[in-house]
């Protein structure tokens, strides 16, 4: 038999396992769960004090948002229509008034259908055939080249003009009369997609 002292430590000893294997079993997740509660709960008021100065700043941010909208630049690169017949006859008119004010003679324009369906900017694009100098060529060439809206010039052909016959004039001003260049190029504009500002 065991002394009664033994007994009574023995039973304590039982008894303070059994309460630390239930604190370990029972409270330690509690409190773990309590603990990490208390994390989330502050993530959440950190969260929420982000989107409290979030909706604070909302009106400025959408008044800068708007005022770089009408300051976009570039919208000062697109042709203004967005529409592709608009905006053919806006480039029809922009390529006649260049090649009228560099003094050579328009002979056509046709407009071509866009060959890109997956290019970012909607595209219009004009097949040109004027007859002129090649002063007034390069000087369209070149204003062209600083245009606004931008304007693309490809595929430029240069030849000579077949009716510059030089037996038929006897005059030197009967010569100068009839342009010596015959030329045809693709010219392409770029119009902003419909619905946007």
């Amino acid at each position: 038999m065991m002394p009664l002292r033994l007994r009574q430590l023995l039973a304590v000893a039982i008894l303070l396992a059994l309460v630390s294997l239930l604190l370990g079993l029972v409270v330690g997740p509690l409190l773990a769960q309590f603990r990490s509660g208390e994390e989330r709960i502050d993530e959440l008021a950190q969260r929420l004090e982000v989107y409290r100065r979030l909706v604070a700043e909302l009106p400025a941010q959408e008044a800068r948002l708007a005022e770089l909208q009408r300051d976009n630049p570039l919208s000062r690169l697109l042709l203004a229509e967005s529409r592709p017949a608009l905006a053919g006859a806006e480039l029809q008119q922009q390529i006649g008034r260049l090649v009228g004010e560099m003094g050579a003679q328009l002979v056509s324009i046709q407009i071509l259908n866009p060959d890109d369906g997956e290019a970012p900017l909607p595209t219009v694009g004009l097949k040109v055939h004027m007859r002129g100098e090649t002063d007034q060529l390069v000087r369209l060439l070149y204003a062209l080249a600083y245009h606004e809206p931008l304007l693309l010039v490809e595929n430029v052909v240069v030849l000579s003009n077949p009716r510059v016959d030089m037996q038929r004039f006897r005059r030197a001003e009967d010569l100068k009369a009839v342009p010596s260049l015959d030329v045809t190029f693709d010219l392409k504009g770029f119009m902003a997609k419909e619905g946007t500002p």
